[in-house]
């Protein structure tokens, strides 16, 4: 049953608060027992997940039920354990700001309530949002926790981020297999609940085993199963493996014990190490989901393969190198071969052949050029090597690799007298790391890409203001010890609303755009030009001096008037205010003295520059 077929009744707004004050209650009651009465180390606060998912699932004007009905849950917890009343307090205003803080940054930038996340860009968002609401909870806490120590502090931040980016979309997916969701979490593929489930158990069975057991070389195999889930059901696949990792981290812990039986460290320390291995394998997991979710055709190839990369590479090279060897020994004083079957078999001959199936490069599809022309090349080496080729066999489309290992027999005197080599087909593996590599690639590339984005004005090309800011406080910095001078410009157009009102937005928008390119064509190799409002710009000059940097801002007050209607747009004028950084001072201070220079133009009349007292 959805929402909108539900009958309505005069407690109808009531319900879903306390349903989710008793969620975000009995999960929290029943993690707080396990950690304190069983000397559990919690790997993940789930709590946390579920005040986020009850503020990604209900309209804004909602949300304040919500958050108060987590907070009395936080404190019905607090006297339960007990805790002191205001550390009560500040531990339920710390949960409910983690939840807003999360939620709030989350939807803006998925772009509104409903939406699930499509580019690796969204992805790195709501990580960030994790992380910022994450933070804020852990530094709210800090000083009223029972022992406030950096570790503790860790554990609470760490905490709560595993559990916001892993319980969050999992708790929006089950809401929404009972029919009371609208976010369009789903699986990739459609194999629920049979084929996830079994996917998670044998996640689950296989870090038990890497836990549990001095395995320290395996635990590599934990990332390839999580990429292996990924891969085959997205990014809801991912957020399951994690719960999985971490209930069974916490569930080893019981009793005292260590969650990782490998590390000679505190429960506590090894618990703060896997949930930093957990965060790198989520950070490393999702941009892979998420390209290949958008790559069908790479999808469809990595599909059937996803068992093998469940396993580490040393146990996959092991099978690979028992099953399926061919081996071949050549005398080279008489001439006599010995082929195994299964090598005349990997170089595309009938294995019938076996085992001295005469001159063999008359027989080879290729002629044997690429396998005899390496022997020849390795003739003098005396220790074991490798190397690998391409045969294309008789009546099959697809060529195939192989990996040959060659030791060549020596007489006394330094001839060479005969060669051993054994032989195995990596095809497979050969495209799957090619596979791979490209995915890789493409994830490097992505993530260059949401770095430039998130610097830049996504409608002028110019540093946005983040960037803008961050530039000014390192200048300042480097001013302070370089003893240089540093302005700041900022310049306004003048009027822009009546060009918005008058024109369009859109014709607004070509505003400014043209106003960005010719202030563009004005800075410096070393400046930097940004656009930090609706229709406000800053222009920081270091080591320009405040008499030279006047008359650059007056060339580009001209440069504005008398180009900007260019192009068939209206033109417009700019205000100009500039400050030069005085001894002592920050960012903040010259921008604001820059921002009220600004203003004195503007109230001067306009289309001025003024330069900051």
């Amino acid at each position: 049953m959805s929402e909108n077929t539900i009958p309505r009744g005069r407690f109808d707004p009531f319900i879903a608060p306390v349903i989710t004050g008793a969620i975000w209650y009995v999960a929290a009651l029943g993690s707080i027992y396990l950690r304190d009465t069983h000397g559990a180390v919690l790997i993940l606060w789930l709590p946390a997940a579920v005040g986020v998912a009850a503020l990604y699932a209900h309209d804004v004007r909602k949300w304040p039920a919500h958050l108060l009905a987590i907070f009395a849950a936080e404190m019905l917890v607090a006297a339960a354990i007990p805790v002191p009343v205001e550390s009560g307090v500040v531990f339920a205003i710390a949960t409910v700001a983690e939840a807003l803080v999360c939620a709030r940054i989350g939807i803006s930038v998925l772009g509104g309530r409903g939406e699930i996340p499509r580019s690796l860009a969204q992805i790195a968002g709501l990580f960030l949002a994790a992380v910022v609401g994450s933070a804020a909870g852990a530094l709210i806490s800090f000083p009223f926790r029972t022992i406030p120590t950096l570790p503790e502090l860790a554990w609470w931040f760490l905490a709560s981020v595993l559990g916001i980016l892993a319980g969050t979309p999992v708790l929006l997916f089950l809401r929404q297999r009972l029919g009371f969701g609208d976010q369009g979490v789903k699986l990739r593929g459609d194999n629920w609940p049979g084929g996830i489930g079994l996917a998670i158990a044998l996640l689950a069975l296989l870090a038990f085993l890497v836990l549990s057991f001095p395995l320290l070389p395996f635990t590599a195999l934990l990332m390839v199963g999580m990429a292996a889930v990924a891969v085959r059901y997205g990014q809801l696949g991912a957020a399951f493996a994690l719960i999985a990792y971490g209930l069974v981290g916490t569930g080893l812990s019981v009793g005292g014990n260590s969650p990782v039986a490998n590390l000679d460290m505190s429960p506590r320390n090894a618990g703060l190490y896997l949930q930093a291995l957990l965060m790198v394998m989520l950070a490393a997991t999702l941009p892979l989901a998420a390209l290949l979710m958008s790559r069908d055709a790479l999808e469809g190839k990595l599909r059937g393969r996803n068992k093998a990369l469940q396993q580490s590479l040393a146990i996959f090279d092991l099978a690979e190198s028992v099953a399926g060897i061919g081996r071949w020994r050549y005398d080279l004083r008489t001439g006599a071969q010995e082929w195994s079957p299964r090598m005349l078999e990997l170089n595309g001959l009938p294995p019938s052949l076996a085992p001295d199936p005469g001159y063999i490069r008359d027989l080879m599809p290729d002629g044997g050029s690429e396998l005899f022309g390496q022997i020849a090349v390795h003739r003098g080496e005396r220790e074991p090597y490798g190397f690998t080729y391409r045969v294309a066999p008789y009546g099959e489309e697809e060529e195939r690799i192989l990996h040959i290992s060659v030791l060549n027999e020596f007489d006394d005197a330094g001839e060479r007298i005969a060669l051993f080599a054994v032989a195995m087909d990596v095809t497979e593996q050969a495209r799957r790391e090619e596979a791979l590599e490209e995915a890789r690639g493409r994830a490097v590339q992505l993530a260059a890409e949401a770095q430039k984005l998130a610097n830049t004005d996504p409608l002028t090309g110019l540093a946005n203001r983040r960037c803008s800011i961050n530039r000014l406080r390192r200048l300042v910095d480097e001013t302070r010890g370089q003893e240089q001078p540093l302005t700041v410009v900022m310049f306004d157009i003048d009027h822009f609303k009546l060009v918005n009102d008058g024109y369009g937005h859109q014709t607004g928008d070509d505003v400014l755009v043209h106003v960005a390119e010719i202030a563009r064509e004005q800075v410096r190799e070393r400046d930097l030009v940004g656009r930090i409002g609706g229709e406000e710009f800053v222009w920081l000059l270091p080591g320009m001096s405040a008499g030279r940097a006047t008359q650059l801002a007056e060339r580009l007050r001209c440069a504005i008037e008398k180009r900007s209607g260019d192009s068939n747009l209206p033109p417009v004028t700019a205000s100009v205010g500039l400050a030069t950084l005085r001894a002592g001072e920050d960012a903040e201070g010259v921008l604001a003295r820059a921002d009220r220079a600004l203003y004195l133009a503007k109230d001067a009349g306009r289309n001025q520059v003024r330069m900051a007292a």
